[in-house]
């Protein structure tokens, strides 16, 4: 029998894997200079977490949750981070404000497509406690400068508001009054979603319904002055910060919890599904996961989908270069971990060719592993006292005396 991947997984190896590790040793480097802390939480949670968090309504919960049950309980696999967080939080009495930084896989039953799979990796960060528009615009711009680190600034950032729980119950009164000639030619999940989860009806994909949302009202149009105001400082924050940005009033992001300030980073060439880093502010979703009344802003990343910005040849943040040793005869083992020995304590990627192969398959092996330089040791080496050593970029070969290898692998890497 042939055993194969579950549908929508990948295995990584190689290039690809290099790309993800750099992409995430750099988030790591980035957000900590910014004061972030980073947190792990299980890969799996009671359901009920998350039902309670991104809501029943939403296509996450109604259709692309993984869940198994233990003992009577529910589980899931997390689909999302920003709700492991907070529970993270509550649950361990961390102090805040705080400003945390995670990492890891995520599980949907999402439909498989270009940079999109079922279990994905996740960058994301999350702002607890702090309400003032400065931070929302500061969020956008963690965002902006993290891809620009990471090699791209081929994106645009699209930015709303959906106001506060006030806002929405007047906005949904004058919504209600557009669509109600108009509802019979909504599809059954916009109709459906209309007396769940209202907002949610934007996100509809389908041709007839857009048309039809086009022209109708938006809630960015109806905000309470106090929601108002704090999107007009955001905007204001987003200019002195010199972030372009295009108003996007059909963005309201498909979790529950969003309140305020929503926002998408688009990258052109990924198709409908063109969003790879989004987030908003959840002002609300502290208490109701049982903690206190604390603002919170972030965002999450799709890392798979970034890498289709990235540049493929990538540059390591901090490149260490990678040396391959090369002995010519078995009886050179001893000599083969010596060198290995010193070049480890120096930190730098060590690969150590097969003493029983000839030199030519050990060069392959060479250049198999990408290694700059290559460390030679044969008869003539031995009888004379020296090390070749050869420049795999430029083809130029050195002997260097073996009480000078150190120093040379030391500057010359």
């Amino acid at each position: 029998m042939n055993y194969q991947k579950p549908k929508g997984t990948r295995d990584i190896t190689g290039h690809e894997l290099r790309r993800i590790e750099e992409t995430n040793a750099r988030a790591r480097s980035f957000f900590r200079q910014n004061g972030y802390q980073e947190i792990r939480t299980p890969t799996f949670e009671f359901a009920e977490l998350f039902t309670r968090s991104i809501g029943e309504a939403t296509d996450i919960v109604e259709k692309e949750i993984y869940s198994f049950a233990i003992d009577k309980r529910v589980y899931v696999l997390r689909p999302e981070g920003t709700a492991s967080v907070l529970r993270a939080v509550i649950e361990n009495k961390l102090a805040i404000p705080a400003k945390f930084l995670y990492i890891g896989a995520m599980f949907r039953k999402d439909k498989p497509q270009k940079g999109r799979y079922r279990e994905f990796l996740q960058i994301g960060i999350e702002n607890i406690g702090k309400a003032d528009p400065f931070y929302d615009a500061e969020t956008v711009l963690m965002g902006k400068e993290f891809l620009n680190r990471v090699g791209t600034s081929d994106f645009t950032i699209h930015v709303n508001s959906i106001g506060c729980p006030e806002c929405r119950k007047g906005y949904k009164e004058i919504l209600k009054i557009y669509l109600m000639p108009r509802f019979a030619s909504l599809c059954e999940d916009c109709q459906r979603r209309f007396e769940k989860n209202f907002l949610r009806i934007f996100d509809c994909k389908q041709d007839a319904c857009q048309k039809i949302f086009s022209p109708a009202p938006m809630i960015t149009d109806h905000l309470c002055t106090e929601c108002r105001e704090h999107y007009a400082a955001v905007k204001s924050y987003m200019k002195e910060f010199g972030i372009d940005y295009a108003e996007d009033k059909k963005l309201v992001r498909g979790l529950d919890y969003y309140t305020r300030t929503v926002f998408e980073f688009k990258l052109p060439g990924l198709g409908a599904q063109d969003t790879f880093l989004a987030g908003g502010r959840y002002d609300l979703l502290m208490k109701e996961l049982g903690g206190d009344d604390v603002p919170c802003i972030g965002w999450a990343m799709g890392v798979d989908r970034t890498l289709l910005a990235l540049p493929e040849d990538m540059p390591a943040m901090d490149k260490q270069t990678a040396l391959f040793i090369a002995v010519m005869g078995e009886r050179f083992t001893k000599k083969l971990i010596e060198i290995r020995r010193m070049i480890d304590s120096k930190n730098f990627v060590c690969h150590m060719g097969n003493p029983g192969a000839s030199i030519k398959n050990q060069m392959k092996d060479a250049n198999r592993f990408g290694a700059q330089y290559v460390v030679i040791y044969g008869e003539d080496e031995d009888k004379n006292g020296y090390y070749t050593v050869k420049n795999m970029e430029s083809g130029e070969q050195v002997q260097v005396m073996k009480a000078d290898l150190e120093k040379f692998v030391k500057n010359v890497v």
